[in-house]
């Protein structure tokens, strides 16, 4: 009998642990937000997968979708952050410059225990990465931009592990024949990749609004006083 009440007491407080999660809300009215909600934020839009050939790993890789709502919540959480790992951060959720809203970016942390494999903006790289909506429309990414490390920018991600290699990814809204990706009625997406080493796949759960448009969901922040810096690929940090 105690046993049994046990048992139920940690399902009960599992359930109460899963409800509280923040959903996923890509295209809605926005919420207003607290420095305090950053850490629910980043769970909502942040996957991870694990990559293995038998017991040997390939890849570990962790990605944050830089959603209207994480924009929001970055300079919220993080007034003080503009160092130099973060000139491209600071364009893609402060500023929002330029075409930043015209693409799905995702922020990419990733290790490989073979350094060479670890290339993902080299156009030799071996890996291909694609963004799916849930109608099966996919794809690949616009442009992949290495993003150097430091310690401002593990204080936004805090996932970054000592030898990953870290990427700015953006993704067209439409694919060739001018279908959206993702709209206000996607449920869910997927981001993949892929190689001969084998497929790391990260999915996400959308909540729907009803009567929510893509257009009614844009960032709208106030851009620092000091001067852009412009959106130019960065050397990665050697750890």
């Amino acid at each position: 009998m105690k046993r049994f009440y046990l048992l139920t007491l940690v399902a009960s407080m599992l359930a109460v642990a899963c409800a509280e999660k923040r959903p996923a809300v890509l295209y809605g009215p926005p919420q207003p937000l607290l420095a305090t909600d950053y850490p629910q934020v980043l769970e909502a839009w942040t996957r991870s997968a694990k990559l293995y050939q038998g017991l040997e790993n390939k890849m570990f890789v962790t990605a944050t979708m830089h959603a209207p709502e994480f924009r929001r919540a970055f300079p919220v959480a993080f007034p003080e952050i503009y160092g130099q790992g973060g000139n491209i951060t600071r364009r893609e959720l402060v500023e929002l410059t330029g075409d930043v809203e015209a693409y799905h970016n995702f922020f990419l942390s990733v290790y490989t225990p073979v350094i060479k494999w670890n290339d993902l903006a080299s156009p030799q790289s071996i890996w291909r990465v694609t963004l799916l909506g849930d109608s099966e429309v996919a794809v690949g990414p616009k442009e992949i931009v290495p993003i150097k490390i430091d310690e401002n920018l593990r204080a936004v991600y805090p996932y970054i592990g000592h030898f990953d290699k870290c990427y700015l990814v953006r993704f067209p809204m439409t694919d060739a024949m001018d279908r959206l990706v993702l709209d206000e009625h996607s449920h869910s997406f997927r981001l993949r990749v892929a190689s001969a080493l084998g497929v790391a796949e990260m999915q996400w759960a959308l909540q729907v609004v009803p009567g929510a448009s893509r257009e009614g969901t844009r960032v709208d922040v106030t851009p620092p006083n000091d001067a852009e810096t412009p959106l130019t690929p960065t050397p990665t940090s050697e750890e």
